[in-house]
């Protein structure tokens, strides 16, 4: 009797396990989806003081700067990144992340004097703290912070809590990636490289901060 009892208990389990593997099976593409878009955290376009360009992709968060200043969104921005490309170190440029941006927004026709370039920060954590203590000290009320767009959850949480006490709003803005469709982010090798990187910068902010 015991023995027909485990018999069907492994029955049980092992039908739940095909239905399982099944329904991953048929809906694998939702479910991707999902893990992907968990990671981005977008508001709507808003008018703000500046736009704040983080480190990390020059080009693309540069471009969605780009974007949004033609659009008329905003008439400044802020450029963080005091990192150096391991590129550009490599032949001896000291070029920070910031300067690069700022460069890259200049030679695409917008105005130096309305882009600002903070170079004192190599985190997301440092960036956040950076840009509250500039928006202080210059009176800014509203800001729209850029990054890539599976980086926003992320640099979501860690801005909320540095802006955190204050009575200055943030908006966020995800940039697109030029190496793959966020949409699809399984299909690419950086894709992939990017989530599982972004999962695990996650449970270290979760555990350090």
């Amino acid at each position: 009797m015991e023995r027909s009892y485990k018999s069907k208990r492994r029955i049980r389990r092992f039908s739940i396990l095909v239905i399982l593997l099944i329904l991953l099976g048929v809906f694998h593409k939702q479910v991707l989806f999902s893990i992907g878009n968990l990671l981005i955290a977008e508001d709507p376009k808003a008018q703000t003081d500046a736009l704040v360009v983080l480190g990390g992709s020059s080009y693309e968060r540069g471009l969605e700067a780009q974007r949004l200043f033609d659009e008329g969104w905003s008439e400044h921005i802020i450029c963080t990144g005091g990192n150096i490309p391991t590129v550009l170190a490599a032949i001896d440029t000291s070029l920070y992340e910031a300067d690069i941006t700022k460069s890259m927004l200049v030679k695409r026709g917008l105005p130096g004097s309305q882009i600002a370039a903070l170079t004192g920060s190599t985190s997301t954590k440092e960036e956040s703290e950076e840009v509250v203590q500039y928006c202080t000290e210059n009176g800014l009320n509203h800001i729209t912070v850029i990054s890539s767009k599976f980086h926003t959850s992320r640099v979501k949480k860690v801005f909320n809590k540095a802006f955190e006490g204050t009575a200055i709003q943030v908006n966020y803005r995800g940039a697109p990636s030029a190496q793959y469709d966020e949409a699809l982010w399984w299909k690419s090798e950086a894709g992939l490289i990017m989530v599982n990187n972004e999962y695990v910068k996650h449970l270290y902010y979760l555990i350090r901060y």
